[in-house]
């Protein structure tokens, strides 16, 4: 029977996946952050000498906003690449038959064409405040290419878009974008405020993708086998933050004014995602950002965060 191993299994998005999957069926090997330490390679190789995984998703990894990644650029590189050389390195060892590498939108380049096309990775020079991140998914992602191409494995890479949905990370300090923006929409609402700041001119565009929709690609990707190495995953909302900040302006309820501090950065200032290989397969997004940000809502209210 085939055993599946979702490294990062606690986190948002190897929560989304785990559940999905389970609930259709998959035979997955608990494995806790504290169970085993990714970023040692010893330890990744005798457990899954022990445990015997069959397909592994790498979820895995320190993840967070701008400012975040700006303060702790080698903290960053230095751990994503080690969770992922170390996931990969073990399975090809272990005779792992599939591979799922989820990577990140923030790998292309700064400055590029729109939408942006997979062969546009590496095209150009990466946006500076997330640099660090960026280059550590570069390198799983070629890495795994590699051992796909030299192998002949059925290892592929995932590059999603902007992920938001439960276990999200609600520190202003350390957060996304959207967690941020609710929090402080919250917060301003229940403390009766007039105004509230948001990070940046409001003029950087993104696209947004609920986590249970990426969870539903990796299941179409378990269940279909793909001719390229690495592929986006993505969604029809694209827009400004100034209008993903009044969409959650609107949905939270505050009736204050916005002021974008222009003082702090906005990274990148256009990404969009093409996403035609998936879509020629038959995989789409299934979930609207202003439905998947009323169930959002919900669920932050219900973490009662003070």
């Amino acid at each position: 029977m085939k055993r599946l191993f979702i490294a990062g299994q606690e986190g948002m998005v190897g929560q989304a996946i785990y559940k999905l999957l389970k609930k259709n069926g998959f035979n997955i090997i608990d494995c806790k952050r504290t169970d085993l330490d990714l970023t040692c390679q010893e330890k990744v190789n005798k457990w899954f000498k022990k445990n015997k995984p069959t397909t592994v998703i790498n979820a895995a990894g320190r993840v967070g906003g701008i400012l975040d990644n700006q303060r702790f650029q080698a903290d960053y590189i230095y751990i994503n690449t080690m969770i992922g050389f170390n996931l990969l390195n073990a399975a090809l060892k272990n005779k792992v038959n599939k591979f799922i590498n989820l990577g990140s939108a923030c790998s292309y380049p700064k400055k590029t064409k729109q939408p942006i096309k997979e062969d546009y990775l590496l095209s150009s020079y990466l946006e500076k405040t997330n640099e660090g991140y960026a280059i550590s998914k570069i390198a799983t992602i070629k890495y795994c290419e590699y051992i796909r191409n030299f192998y002949k494995k059925d290892f592929i890479s995932l590059q999603p878009a902007n992920l938001y949905g439960i276990a999200d990370n609600f520190d202003l300090q350390s957060s996304h974008v959207i967690p941020a923006l609710l929090r402080k929409f919250h917060d301003s609402k229940v403390k009766e405020k007039k105004d509230i700041e948001v990070w940046g001119s409001g003029s950087a565009k993104r696209e947004f993708m609920h986590v249970n929709d990426l969870a539903d690609a990796v299941l179409f990707c378990l269940k279909n086998k793909t001719k390229f190495s690495y592929a986006n995953v993505s969604g029809p909302d694209y827009l400004s933050i100034k209008k993903l900040a009044l969409v959650i302006k609107d949905i939270v309820g505050f009736k204050g004014k916005i002021f974008f501090n222009k003082k702090y950065p906005d990274g990148v200032k256009k990404r969009r995602l093409d996403d035609q290989l998936l879509k020629r397969l038959g995989w789409v997004s299934k979930i609207p950002l202003k439905t998947g940000l009323k169930d959002y809502y919900n669920y932050f209210q219900s973490l009662n965060i003070k």
